[in-house]
C-alpha cells in the first residue's frame, strides 16, 4: 500500500461519504411540510424550497397537510363571524 492510499483510506474512516439514496429517502419533515403548506396557501415560497419539496416530498403529505390548513382556516373564520354577529345583537 503506498502512502497515498493510506492517507485515503485514513480520510474515508474519519469522515465517511452519506449514502445518497438515504438521503432521498429521509423526505421532509413535519415542519418542513408545514412551511411549504403555509408558503403555498400565502403564494410565497422560494425556489429552493419547492424543489426540495418535489424532490423529497410526497404529495400525499402536502395534500392531507393543506386540507387540513384549509379546514382549520375555514373553522377559525366561522368562528370570528359567529362572535363578531352575538356581539352585535343579530
Amino acid at each position: 500500500m503506498t502512502q497515498d492510499e493510506s492517507k485515503t483510506n485514513e480520510a474515508s474512516l474519519d469522515n465517511p461519504p452519506e449514502p445518497k439514496d438515504q438521503e432521498k429517502s429521509k423526505g421532509t419533515g413535519f415542519w418542513s411540510t408545514v412551511q411549504s403548506v403555509l408558503g403555498a396557501m400565502f403564494g410565497v415560497q422560494s425556489e429552493e424550497q419547492r424543489e426540495k419539496d418535489f424532490e423529497k416530498g410526497s404529495a400525499v403529505q402536502f395534500i392531507v397537510g393543506g386540507i387540513i390548513f384549509v379546514v382549520v382556516f375555514i373553522l377559525t373564520i366561522l368562528y370570528f363571524v359567529n362572535s363578531a354577529l352575538e356581539n352585535a345583537g343579530a
